[in-house]
């Protein structure tokens, strides 16, 4: 499922036109880069003289992703709907569509200030920010549809380009039967600094909803660590797991560590750039290396 890299059709500004409310008018569009599964732009709405900034995030399903991308429109209006009450910086509903006259299925929503950051002049602020905002997330209570594994234990496999296949191996075995789930919580489930917004060093968004759920936190802390052991370092991902228990008051299961670490595969090396565009270095080759590194120290917490 590839997102669209075009203009969003002319039924999809018709009805955001519709939904905003009588006399606004689109006057211009942005593709934001980074997004793998859907397209999303920022559009530029004129109405009564005035002239302000929304994001549209639009889904173009094939057969096969039909029935999820359905799904996801359902799931992210709520969610976002939920999080008006709280404290934790998201977008605005102003509307959603699954309607195929309308060009959708399709999320409409306010724009919250800021962009995504990679490259902090003061890391250790950067990531306890990352840790205060994820405590913040689990301490909501917010109804969502219930936790699923990302996992399908049947195809994991040491990588080809392993050079520690034996710690692949052990992370396999320890994740091989379901754990039960004992502490449950609101969970965004793609937490991350691309799904992060920071305005001069500090964090003012936090976006992508569409996998939020209930479920055991500590796959958003792991999820997290997986993306900062790509783009930097194990150092740098354990460093945010310390701080994160500074914050919850409690330390992290490296069993869900593990099985969030997982989810690491030969495509990140694809869509890791993408996501990426020109925003940070990435040692694309050193990955696998990386995520040994980490692996082998979570499971050492055992």
């Amino acid at each position: 499922m590839h997102p669209p890299r075009t203009r969003p059709p002319a039924e999809t500004l018709a009805w955001v036109e519709r939904t905003i409310g009588p006399g606004a008018r689109v006057v211009g569009w942005r593709r934001l880069t980074g997004g793998i599964t859907s397209s999303v732009h920022r559009l530029t709405v004129e109405q009564n003289g005035r002239r302000g900034p929304y994001v549209l995030r639009r889904w173009v399903p094939d057969g096969e992703h039909a029935e999820y991308v359905i799904g996801a429109v359902a799931s992210e209006t709520a969610v976002l709907t939920a999080l008006e009450r709280s404290d934790v910086p998201a977008p605005r509903v102003i509307g959603s569509t699954t309607d195929a006259a309308h060009a959708g299925p399709a999320v409409l929503m306010t724009r919250v200030p800021g962009h995504v950051h990679l490259m902090p002049r003061d890391r250790e602020r950067w990531l306890q920010q990352m840790a205060h905002t994820l405590t913040r997330i689990h301490a909501l209570d917010i109804d969502a549809k219930p936790f699923e594994s990302w996992l399908d234990r049947s195809r994991l496999s040491p990588l080809p380009d392993a050079s520690r296949p034996d710690i692949w191996s052990e992370a396999i075995r320890l994740v091989a039967e379901e754990r039960p789930l004992t502490h449950t919580c609101f969970i965004h489930r793609d937490y991350q600094h691309f799904n992060l917004l920071w305005s001069r060093e500090r964090l003012t968004g936090v976006i992508d909803w569409v996998e939020a759920s209930v479920g055991p936190p500590d796959v958003d802390v792991g999820h997290c660590r997986l993306n900062l052991t790509v783009l930097f370092s194990a150092d740098v991902a354990d460093r945010f797991r310390q701080m994160y228990e500074a914050e919850a008051g409690r330390k992290v299961d490296p069993w869900w560590d593990v099985h969030s670490l997982l989810s690491f595969g030969p495509h990140w090396k694809r869509f890791l750039p993408i996501q990426i565009d020109g925003r940070a270095p990435l040692d694309v080759d050193g990955m696998t290396s990386r995520m040994e590194d980490v692996l082998a120290r979570t499971l050492r917490r055992l």
